[in-house]
């Protein structure tokens, strides 16, 4: 594979997206796609180079609607996420989970009678992005097979088609990882579609759209500027659906992707134009298919061997799941970096939704996991202090 790179500059009020790709022969062919972000700064992306040069500075000035305005700075360097005034960094404070194995997930009722689960089982290739360095490809779709761990560490492509074979147009999907209590998570998702307006949503529940925070209310949805993308927050998940794929965020540290262009049981979901994690680690010349800058965003290439260490606090998850092995990795990584191998209640918490997300999404029915807060607005207003500032959006909560 050649090169794959995706600019954006603040001056020209613009992103662009482009695409070498180069066959044995050393013959290739470029395309390009131009982001139209005015007013946005979306900082310069891009998989090409040399390992060397391995860091990332993300850059994002947002409006809140107000005259002033506000500013957000994310910096990923080895000691995690910098997000303004909040920091996903490890708590001394926050008290550590309760056995896992007791957790039972429930049948309780959401405030927001809103579900944006089918009710069968999805019918669609999944990836699953979990703590740990814990990715399972589309190819496996949730199987404990399909799991591969992986050192990553700013920013790394994680699902794309350059050429836009399925949409008649170009898409990147982009992942942000820190350090939060202990553990290597995913912290921000940016998307790419065609030439609309890209967007980033972080930790905390946070949409960036054009220079500005987007405005969400709980069960509603809302379509994301051009993009063709629609966004809707309900049962502790933010959903994002665009054309090619749809992407569930646990707001915190996890998230599944639905391929929906693709069915399963039709052959490989990988064609000659898809790049990134979720498929497979083919880098060519990038490290685990990471999107480097400046600073310490340095990784050890290629998949990681994973805990071998059995966690009895696991065992209540889905058998031989992918968020079974990303439980167990969490333990090891807790151990080595802390001390302490039980996870965070707020890790606890965010595990079981993924799971519960999961399963929803293989047609098994479920509810709030009672390992979560009682009060589930605690548990929103938790994951909504750990972004950027922005009003709460929930229903039935102060």
């Amino acid at each position: 594979m050649g090169e794959v790179e995706a600019s954006g500059g603040a001056s020209s009020g613009s992103s662009v997206v482009e695409v070498h790709v180069s066959g044995d022969s050393g013959s290739g062919s470029s395309m390009s796609e131009e982001h139209s972000s005015s007013g946005s700064s979306m900082s310069e992306d891009e998989v090409s180079g040399d390992a060397s040069s391995s860091s990332t500075v993300v850059e994002i000035h947002a409006s809140d609607g107000s005259s002033s305005g506000s500013s957000i700075s994310k910096e990923h360097s080895s000691s995690g996420s910098s997000m303004g005034e909040h920091e996903s960094d490890a708590s001394a404070t926050e008290s550590s989970a309760e056995d896992l194995s007791n957790l039972i997930i429930d049948d309780s009722v959401y405030f927001s009678s809103v579900s944006f689960y089918s009710g069968g089982p999805s019918s669609h290739p999944i990836c699953g992005l979990y703590p740990g360095g814990i990715i399972n490809s589309f190819e496996f779709s949730g199987i404990f097979s399909g799991v591969s761990r992986y050192d990553l560490k700013c920013t790394h492509v994680l699902a794309a088609d350059f050429f836009g074979m399925e949409d008649n147009k170009p898409w990147f999907l982009y992942g942000g990882f820190d350090d939060f209590n202990g553990v290597r998570s995913l912290n921000s998702l940016t998307f790419f579609m065609g030439s609309s307006t890209p967007f980033e949503v972080q930790r905390g529940w946070m949409i960036n759209h054009d220079g500005a925070k987007l405005k969400i209310y709980e069960g509603e949805e809302k379509d994301i500027g051009d993009s063709g993308c629609k966004v809707l927050f309900t049962e502790n998940i933010l959903r994002v659906a665009c054309d090619p794929l749809t992407v569930y965020f646990d707001g915190i540290m996890s998230a599944q992707v639905e391929y929906t262009s693709k069915t399963l049981g039709q052959g490989s979901v990988k064609s000659f134009s898809n790049v990134g994690l979720c498929f497979d680690n083919q880098s060519g010349r990038r490290p685990n298919w990471q999107v480097p800058r400046t600073g310490d965003c340095r990784i050890t290439p290629g998949a990681l061997s994973l805990c071998s260490t059995s966690a009895s606090a696991c065992n209540s998850l889905p058998s031989n799941s992918d968020v079974q092995a990303a439980c167990t990795q969490m333990h090891c990584d807790r151990e080595a970096s802390t001390g302490v191998p039980s996870l965070t209640s707020s890790q606890s918490c965010a595990l079981f939704l993924a799971a519960n997300t999961l399963q929803r999404l293989d047609g098994v029915s479920g509810g709030y996991p009672s390992q979560c807060p009682s009060d589930q607005c605690q548990w929103k207003q938790s994951v909504l202090e750990t972004g950027c500032p922005q009003d709460p959006f929930f229903i039935g909560c102060n």
